[in-house]
């Protein structure tokens, strides 16, 4: 009954559908669809697993299978890899020399590539830097002291031996191509993660033997740092690498940090090895506030810009930096204004003062003014000349020697430095309300009392000096007018007395023939020496003889009173 019902059902929209479609009712068992079954379709295994998922809830796990199954095949690789072992690392730059270093390798190296490559130097140099990246590899990576120090220190005495006499076959030019080769390698192989310390080695070794190296190609080392300057740890590589010219060279080392490390102090991770580096560079070559040098190690601007970097900068950075960056400034300051003998400083200085609005700052500007004024005089004819147009900096300069006076008084308290406030005092009189006047008149007012008297000293010496000859020149005189002669005056007499008269008497005679021989001689030489001067000077001789005639006319009247006077006296 089924089987009919469905006879039925089926053959008449069969037949419909072969009808609107002209073809046969019939259907061929080709054409009929195929069914496909689970375990057509998916692997065995996959079935299986569904199988067990359906009519066993807590199957074996197949991990577990797989130990109990494979326990003993798994065993025996365990045991072998147990067996083979990886080097270890080491974990120290001393450690990897004594374990992986020879100097004979070294040497073998050297002489191989010198071989291979006699007029390449600079492949020389890398295979030295590729041999010592590979066998200095530490766990963690060294890094190196700030200046100086490892990794080159870690080497043995022969093993710098060898580079350095493979480094002083080179030129001066080729030893600059070493070192910002480099450089420029450090800096790429860091990038990749790779070991460097064999580029770091050869520059500590070439910056040792000549500092030069580094400041002879400056610009090129600021590009280098601008192209990895996002990428701290390349760039610090190269503010390291750089450095290392300050190790044996002040000089060097000052115009690295200027030049290349200073633009970059305010970049949080440079400001630490920048300050760090400053204070290790001055105490390696033991600078401090008192050290005094010949000439300066920067110029005047590049000595403001250090100013503004401590004083202003420097509220930018982190905090211990800054204090550090500030403890090291009086000892930077000492080098860098090396006494402040450069009387250029003075002007740039008293300029820039009205546009300082940091406190500490006004103070050391105002106390290297004061040092300027000490150390040469042409810094108060620089202060002559701006002083009109710098009233209010320069009433500021006037209080502060003023308040400090005992400090600078050796130095100042001279005619010089008088005149020069006699000078401003006469200017402060002169004008009326203009900025700055009133401290500038208090500051002349005050230093004016607490200098000594300007042009006298404490004792009269010469006016004295001069009074008693004239008084005792007089006494003699009167002497011989009252007794009638030298001989019978008071003073012939004490002169006899100590056996001197007779000698005093003589000396008078010689000196008044030697004079009577000199007037004869001028009589008779004179006028022909007038006539040959008048021949050559012509209407400047007639004016020079006008003069000396007068001059001789007081001298001859002069000396005729003198001798009358002396003549007085004597028989």
């Amino acid at each position: 009954m089924s089987e009919k019902w469905e006879t039925v059902g089926k053959t008449k929209p069969a037949a419909g559908k072969a009808k609107a479609n002209g073809t046969s009712g019939k259907v061929s068992k080709k054409q009929e669809p195929k069914i496909y079954t689970m375990e057509d379709v998916l692997p065995a295994s996959s079935v299986e697993n569904m199988y067990q998922a359906a009519f066993n809830p807590t199957p074996a796990s197949p991990k577990q299978d797989k130990k109990e199954t494979n326990g003993t095949a798994k065993a025996k690789p365990k045991s072998t890899e147990k067996k083979v072992e990886k080097p270890k690392i080491p974990s120290t730059l001393g450690q990897a020399v004594k374990e992986n270093l020879r100097v004979e390798d070294l040497k073998n190296l050297l002489e191989s590539s010198q071989t291979r490559f006699p007029d390449s130097p600079l492949l020389w140099v890398r295979d030295v830097a590729a041999y010592l990246n590979i066998k200095l590899v530490t766990q963690p990576p060294t890094e190196g002291d700030i200046l100086g120090g490892e990794p080159s220190t870690a080497l043995t005495a022969n093993m710098k031996k060898v580079i350095n006499v493979m480094l002083q076959k080179c030129s001066d030019s080729m030893k600059e191509t070493f070192f910002e080769t480099c450089i420029a390698n450090t800096a790429h192989d860091l990038s990749k993660g790779m070991c460097v310390t064999g580029w770091r080695i050869l520059t500590q070794l070439l910056a040792e033997t000549n500092p030069t190296l580094v400041t002879a190609h400056i610009p090129r080392y600021i590009e280098l740092r601008n192209s990895y300057q996002n990428r701290p740890n390349v760039g610090l590589a190269i503010l390291w690498s750089t450095g290392q010219a300050g190790n044996k060279s002040l000089h060097s080392g000052i115009k690295v940090w200027l030049e290349i490390m200073l633009p970059v102090i305010t970049m949080k991770h440079y400001t630490k090895f920048v300050v760090d580096y400053l204070a290790t560079l001055l105490s390696t070559h033991n600078i401090t506030k008192t050290t005094v040098l010949n000439k300066p190690v920067m110029d005047i601007p590049n000595f403001l810009t250090v100013q503004d970097t401590v004083f202003i900068v420097s509220t930018q950075i982190n905090k211990d930096c800054a204090r550090s960056l500030k403890d090291q400034y009086p000892a930077l300051r000492a080098i860098a204004v090396a006494g402040c003998k450069n009387h250029e400083m003075f002007p740039e200085l008293l300029g820039r003062l009205a546009n300082l609005s940091m406190p500490d700052q006004v103070v050391d500007t105002l106390d290297l003014l004061a040092i300027c004024l000490t150390a040469t005089p042409a810094a108060l004819v620089h202060w002559h000349k701006a002083y009109t147009s710098h009233l209010p900096q320069s009433g500021q300069l006037l209080q502060y020697l003023d308040t400090n006076w005992g400090r600078f008084k050796s130095a100042l308290d001279v005619p010089e430095f008088h005149e020069t406030i006699e000078a401003f005092e006469d200017y402060n009189q002169s004008v009326i309300n203009k900025e700055g006047l009133a401290l500038a008149s208090q500051g002349c007012t005050s230093l004016s009392g607490k200098m000594s008297t300007p042009g006298l000293p404490w004792f009269p010496w010469k006016t004295l000096s001069f009074l008693l000859l004239i008084s005792t020149a007089s006494i003699i005189n009167l002497d011989c007018q009252k007794h009638g002669s030298f001989s019978l005056s008071s003073t012939g007499q004490f002169l006899r007395d100590i056996g001197q008269f007779d000698r005093v008497v003589t000396n008078y005679q010689v000196v008044l023939d030697k004079s009577m021989e000199g007037r004869h001689w001028a009589d008779t030489n004179l006028p022909l020496y007038a006539e040959q001067a008048r021949r050559v000077g012509g209407p400047y001789y007639d004016v020079a003889q006008t003069k000396v005639g007068e001059a001789w006319v007081l001298m001859v009247q002069g000396w005729g009173k003198l001798e009358v006077a002396v003549k007085a006296g004597v028989v």
